[in-house]
């Protein structure tokens, strides 16, 4: 067994609560369901998180996609161009249940990290969207690669490896097994089912033996099929269950050690020393690659009863020590090869101090704002299909720099089930590592806090521990969406800001851990000269009984000017206000009704989805008859002001709130804060 012992942030688990993706809308493993939980938390992924999260994928239309994939509808983002003033910004929001950050005056109660990433469909179009179950070599290739949500909430299928592949002295037999049993899993990835990574990757996932250097307290992962640890086991997964395709090791463990899907975009970090490491560790800049062996050659040598502790049998993990490891197989000497993924040649992750967030509650930071991060879209990756992923761990105290220390390591696991760990406790509170008081780091500690004599009194505490979740990743992943060229006749030193729409229908106990509808950004700063794209989507597929108004089931948005302030204050900054925000009725339209400088057909679209592509038809008091997605396209902000807004149909005074606000100053010039 390798013991590769990876200095790096310990991605680890938990099971009540939890990090949800407000914007672009995560998913928490929903598709489509019409009920207030998740159908499968095994759909694509291992969220750790409450079955209720989530946001349902887009519709196109004025009802629920259904079956038909071309009926969902995915969020557009254009690329950024190649300068910073060519920038296209989208926030990416997010909460996170227990606590990140913290400071001298709020100190953290948890090690907290957050990793932000994204996967990208190399290829692909509408035309390429896998049809049906074919067997020929073009569908089964769409099928096994092509990014999608699908439309079943099924797991996508996967054969386990068997002893025909491994067992016998007949190699090309054991070949001919493992070929079948792959061409079998190639040929049963489902059209209808969603799809991130690929089967091939969870293949290559079991085969590849754990990383033995890893701490794994007083866990045991057993052996599987194959008869040693892979890397589907892990301390937070250690039955080796499988969530979609994702590769277990690689979902707790970051930076990973072997070539990934993910491209890194941000790492959050209570302690800004490691930001060198994270950098020059990703995959952004630095090529990952693996010590391929002849097939099946671990389970060869494990049949024939070696141990794979043996420096003779046992994989190599670094590109000297692989090309110098002959092997013996199948009776004569071979040499595995280095195999290099390659790095995805962009810049290294932004690397930033964790955010504030307090603990045992979803909602917003010292700033009155929920977490989140003002993302710039690459200006390189022009892909059909993305997802983001954002990952959350936290860290107990009593792991040495917050599980980051070295020494935390195989070293340190038990010696046996319900023995205490090598996590020395005991000498942190002044004792000898050998005490009576029960201070070691073990499965629910019974400790003595007070030193009683009389040995008749027993005033014992249970410390409330599970190791396989002192330290755990929560993680959430959104729906695919697409990345498109930025258009040629936007001006060189223009930004790009997205505005959408987050949330879903229902009031905030229906909705949570989600969210209510608002605008996202809820207030965005923006000068003018720069563009504005303006988009939103929803689904109809939420529970019937869920609170809202219109139609049920269905989400529906739109942006009216609010009236003119009434009353304004003489000097006050409101003065410079286009709307009243604590006014609930829409401006009276005119000709000089104005919102960013648009033209009356831009107010008209963004109020009732009309105008060129329009999709409604018919009962529009209440947007019933409109799509649940609206996409404006491009818009130059061309006058300067504070510019409000709210949506007619969800602002629903006493109720629920949305209303949002553009504050656009000319060029060069800062905001001004209220």
């Amino acid at each position: 067994m390798m013991r590769l012992v990876v200095i790096g942030m310990s991605l680890v688990m938990c099971l009540w609560a939890d990090t949800y993706m407000t914007n672009p809308r995560g998913s928490n493993n929903r598709l489509n369901e019409n009920t207030a939980t998740r159908t499968n938390a095994n759909r694509l992924f291992d969220s750790q998180n409450n079955n209720r999260g989530g946001y349902n994928t887009g519709d196109r239309f004025d009802n629920a996609a259904g079956n038909e994939p071309r009926r969902q509808y995915a969020m557009q983002y254009y690329a950024s161009g190649p300068t910073d003033a060519e920038a296209s910004k989208l926030i990416v929001e997010w909460t996170n249940q227990h606590g990140c950050g913290g400071n001298k005056d709020s100190p953290h109660k948890t090690n907290c990290n957050i990793v932000i990433q994204m996967m990208c469909q190399t290829n692909g179009t509408d035309a390429s969207y896998p049809q049906g179950q074919g067997n020929g070599q073009q569908d089964r290739m769409e099928r096994n690669t092509y990014l999608r949500d699908g439309t079943n909430t099924n797991t996508q299928n996967y054969a386990q490896p068997n002893q025909n592949e491994y067992v016998g002295d007949n190699q090309n037999a054991k070949n001919n097994a493992y070929t079948a049993r792959m061409n079998g899993n190639y040929a049963n990835v489902q059209t209808n089912r969603g799809l991130h990574e690929t089967v091939w990757w969870y293949d290559m996932c079991r085969f590849r033996e754990a990383n033995g250097g890893l701490y794994i307290a007083d866990q045991n992962l057993g052996k599987g099929s194959l008869g040693y640890v892979g890397s589907e086991r892990t301390r937070q997964n250690n039955n080796g269950n499988r969530r979609g395709y994702e590769c277990p090791e690689e979902r707790d463990y970051y930076p990973y050690w072997h070539p990934t899907h993910w491209r890194d975009i941000v790492v959050f970090t209570n302690d800004v020393k490691r930001c060198d490491y994270y950098k020059q560790e990703s995959q952004n800049v630095k090529n990952k690659g693996y010590c391929k062996y002849p097939d099946n050659y671990l389970q060869f040598k494990e049949a024939q009863g070696h141990n794979l502790n043996d420096n003779n049998v046992r994989i190599m993990n670094n590109k000297e020590d692989c090309e110098n490891h002959w092997v013996e197989h199948g009776g004569e000497m071979v040499q595995p090869e280095w195999v290099e993924g390659g790095t995805w040649n962009m810049a290294p992750p932004e690397c930033l101090p964790s955010p504030w967030s307090r603990d045992n509650h979803h909602g917003n930071n010292m700033d009155g704002f929920m977490n989140n991060y003002n993302w710039t879209v690459p200006e390189d990756i022009l892909h059909k299909n993305c997802v983001l992923r954002l990952r959350y761990n936290i860290t107990a105290g009593e792991l040495p720099d917050g599980g980051f220390d070295p020494s935390i390591n195989h070293e340190l696991n038990a010696e046996a089930d319900d023995e205490p760990t090598g996590i020395d406790v005991a000498t942190m509170h002044g004792l000898d590592k050998e005490n009576d008081r029960g201070y070691y780091f073990q499965q629910d500690a019974v400790v003595k806090v007070f030193d009683i004599p009389d040995s008749n009194v027993q005033l014992d505490l249970e410390v409330t521990l599970n190791t396989n979740q002192f330290g755990r990743t929560f993680e959430d992943r959104t729906h695919v969406f697409e990345i498109r060229e930025r258009p040629p006749g936007v001006d060189k030193d223009a930004k790009i800001h997205n505005l959408n729409v987050r949330g879903k229908r229902g009031n905030i106990v229906q909705t949570y851990p989600g969210v209510e509808y608002d605008y996202q950004p809820n207030r965005l700063e923006i000068e003018q000269g720069d563009y504005v794209h303006i988009q939103w989507t929803g689904a109809d597929s939420n529970p019937a009984n869920n609170a809202g108004q219109g139609r049920a089931r269905t989400d529906r948005n739109n942006i009216v000017p609010l009236r003119k302030i009434t009353y304004p204050k003489e000097g006050a900054w409101e003065d410079e206000a286009h709307g009243c925000f604590a006014c609930n009725y829409p401006e009276l339209f005119t000709n000089s009704t104005n919102l960013l400088g648009m033209k009356r057909d831009d107010l008209m679209a963004l109020a009732y989805h009309s105008g060129a592509g329009s999709h409604y038809f018919g009962d529009i008091e209440e947007l019933d008859d409109t799509g649940t997605y609206f996409d404006l396209g491009l818009r130059m902000v061309k006058e300067a002001g504070i510019w409000r807004f709210f949506c007619t149909r969800n602002n629903n005074f006493t109720n629920r709130s949305q209303k949002g606000e553009v504050r656009a100053v000319p060029k060069g010039e800062k905001v001004k804060k209220a």
